[in-house]
Order: C-alpha cells, then sequence, then structure tokens
C-alpha cells in the first residue's frame, strides 16, 4: 500500500451478504484493521486488484537477472532456442487478478526470486528431458507458485529460526496443500489441476518418502517430479555455500527419491560447475562431522534394537518397521560413499569437503526421520508414544554443523 494502490475488483461481502467494499474503492489503512475481523463470501484474494503492478515486466527483469548471474541456469539453458522458449513462456503466463496479488505477496515477502529460480530450472530440464511444448506453461505456473501456501503459515513456521520442533513441522508440511487449494480456487487458466496438483505434489519423492500424501512414482505426475528437482537444486543454489557439490551429493546419496532424467541431467551440468573450496578450517570440520554422526548413528542404532524388544501394537510395529526401513537406507547412502572407514581423511582437499557435506547431507535426513516420527505418534495409542519419545528426539536432534 505504501508503494502502489490495492484496488477493490469486485465487491466485498460478508458472508451475511452485506457489502463491506465496493467495486473501484482503494484499500485503505481502516480497510486493513476491519478486514480481518470479517468473513468474508469469496477469497479476498479473488477480490483485490493491483492496476500498477507490472507482473510479466517484472518477471522479465528477474528472468534476465538469474540468467546472468546462475552458473547452472546459464549451462541448463545454454542453447539460445531454450533461453527464447523459456522467456516466451513467462511472457505469455495467464496471470489473473487473484495470480497478480499473489506474486506480489511473493515478492514482498522476499520469496519470488526462489519461485522464478525454480520455474527456470524447471522449465530448463522440461525442455532437455524432451516434455511436451503444452507442458511447459503447467510446470512454469506451478514452479513459480510452488511455495504459496506458506504465505499462509505463521511467520514462526517458516522462519530460519524455527527449528526442528515436530509441531512447527506439521504446519510447514501443510503448505503444499494450502497452495493446492489457493490455485484450484483462484487459478482461471485450462489445465488449472494439472498445475494445482504439481504444486500439490512439489515435496513427494518417487519412493514414498515425501509428503503431504506419501504418493508414489505411478501417483505422480510428470509436473510435479521435475519441479521436486528444480525445488531442491533453488534451495541449495540461493540459500548454502558449496551449492554444486551439495546439490550432486543429494541426488545421489540415496537412489530413486527424484526425477531420473532430470537427476541425470542435473549431475552431468553439476561436474562441469563443480570447484573445490575446502580449506584447512573444512578438513578439521569434516573429521569432526563424521565422528559426531558416526555416534549419533550409534545411539539411534541402539535405541532401535530396543524398541524391537518392547511390546508394541500392531500399528506400532508397522511404525517401527517403516522407521528402521528409512534409517536402513540412510545407513546405506552412508556407507556406499565409503567415508565411514575414513582411509583417505587428511589426503585431498576435495574428498574433505565432500564428506563435510555428505555429513551434512546425512544428518538432514536422519532429522527429516524423526519430523516423520513425530508426526506418525499422533496416530499411536499413550503406550507407544511413549516409548518412540526417545528415538523422535534422538532423531531430532543436529550433532552435525551446517555451513
Amino acid at each position: 500500500m505504501a508503494r502502489q494502490s490495492i484496488v477493490v475488483e469486485h465487491s466485498l461481502a460478508a458472508t451475511d451478504g452485506s457489502i463491506l467494499l465496493n467495486s473501484g474503492q482503494t484499500l485503505q489503512n481502516q480497510h486493513v484493521q476491519e478486514l480481518p475481523q470479517q468473513l468474508l463470501r469469496s477469497p479476498l484474494e479473488a477480490s483485490l486488484a493491483l492496476p500498477d503492478f507490472a507482473a510479466h515486466a517484472l518477471l522479465q527483469e528477474k528472468c534476465q537477472h538469474l540468467l546472468s548471474n546462475q552458473r547452472l541456469l546459464q549451462v541448463l539453458l545454454e542453447k539460445t532456442a531454450h533461453r527464447h522458449a523459456c522467456l516466451a513462456v513467462l511472457e505469455n503466463l495467464p496471470l489473473n487478478h487473484s495470480l497478480t496479488i499473489l506474486l506480489a505477496m511473493l515478492e514482498e515477502q522476499e520469496q519470488l526470486d526462489h519461485g522464478l529460480l525454480c520455474c527456470l530450472i524447471s522449465l530448463g530440464l522440461a525442455l532437455r528431458t524432451g516434455q511436451s511444448s503444452i507442458l511447459l506453461e503447467q510446470i512454469a505456473l506451478a514452479a513459480l507458485f510452488h511455495d504459496i501456501g506458506e504465505l499462509y503459515l505463521s511467520p514462526r513456521t517458516v522462519s530460519p529460526e524455527a527449528g526442528n520442533s515436530a509441531t512447527l513441522w506439521r504446519h510447514r508440511m501443510a503448505h503444499p496443500l494450502i497452495g493446492y487449494r489457493q490455485m484450484r480456487q483462484l487459478g482461471q487458466f485450462t489445465h488449472k489441476e494439472t498445475v494445482a496438483l504439481a504444486i500439490l505434489q512439489h515435496h513427494e519423492r518417487l519412493d514414498g518418502s515425501g509428503y503431504p500424501r506419501r504418493e508414489k512414482e505411478k501417483e505422480l505426475g510428470i509436473a510435479g517430479q521435475i519441479i521436486a528437482v528444480a525445488d531442491l537444486a533453488t534451495q541449495l543454489l540461493l540459500h548454502k555455500s558449496h551449492p554444486y557439490q551439495r546439490l550432486d551429493i543429494a541426488l545421489r546419496i540415496i537412489p530413486g527419491e527424484f526425477h531420473r532424467p532430470s537427476v541425470s541431467l542435473l549431475n552431468r551440468i553439476i561436474r562441469q560447475l563443480s570447484q573445490s573450496n575446502a580449506t584447512a578450517n573444512g578438513m578439521t570440520q569434516a573429521m569432526e562431522d563424521l565422528h559426531a554422526l558416526l555416534k549419533h548413528i550409534g545411539t539411534i542404532t541402539h535405541q532401535l534394537l530396543n524398541l524391537q524388544e518392547e511390546k508394541l501394537s500392531s500399528t506400532g510395529q508397522i511404525t517401527l518397521s517403516r522407521c528402521m526401513s528409512q534409517f536402513d537406507g540412510i545407513q546405506r547412502s552412508l556407507f556406499s560413499t565409503g567415508m565411514q572407514s575414513g582411509n583417505q581423511l587428511g589426503q585431498e582437499e576435495d574428498l574433505q569437503l565432500e564428506i563435510m557435506l555428505a555429513s551434512q547431507e546425512i544428518n538432514w535426513r536422519l532429522r527429516n526421520l524423526g519430523r516423520d516420527l513425530s508426526l506418525t505418534q499422533d496416530r499411536l495409542g499413550p503406550d507407544d508414544c511413549m516409548l518412540f519419545q526417545e528415538l523422535s528426539s534422538t532423531l531430532l536432534d543436529t550433532p552435525v554443523t551446517a555451513s
């Protein structure tokens, strides 16, 4: 409101039919104070417009900036035809008033760069893996708006300080479902359901280890699968040190989670881009991380063995079996790196960096298993819940230093 007018596009009515704001009115501070106290007949986002917000121009400007500064994008879209195709899709996105409002909200919350980078990577993966031109617009819309559900969460659940609380994680896990419902309600274009479904599925994994529905490969659309890969890449490119090495490790450390053609393509690109920046401090950190991780895994193993000796209900046995299966997969990923032996520690700087980053990646997956177990405990009886509490707390601990 401080920078541009927010205009009532369609009259705002309360659920009893009384008109709160007439079409054509400009939103004022008093309205911002009063509207949250009202139950509205139609969504607020569907009733407002930003006449001075040049959405497509902003997307083009930010797109050019990302293309100029992100090496992964430059290699992914190295062909001029691919770049032009991406720009053309963005230029022609069917952005109605509601989606423009959401786009402005993403920009206001400093989330638009994430959405747009995810969009460009998704389009690049789609083009390079031979997806149909019809799918491009759907992928672009879903990727651009894949995190709109987070706009409706309490700020404390999405802040970096939110921590590992299972309650906060439960709230965060709702954002794909919220985004799905909002896109179905506010989108006004062909294939709206496909776009909404891709938003719903962008945190699902081919092996069923994702959320919110634990859907597996045969249940997932191509758009959602591609955006899942692009979202992971975007998180690392924008928010982490050593992004290419981290992405390489994340994509190969546990196979079978992501769209295989996209993973194969990104791995080839990453190998072109990766450069070692390890330092002596990094070497020391690698040793500390590895020792902390191995000790942590030993504690978890001991707790799982103890649980096997307990008298659990049938639901508790199923929970334990699934937890042990996932934990076994995480251990196999550790052993596949060979770093648990420590044979080559101190010899090569690039190996030191990989050990440090792989330790952090495996630690993140253990925490994720802890979050999953915490949510599952809600469906257990009080006795089972108490027995699983120590394991859940241990999994949620963070013995490895993030960087």
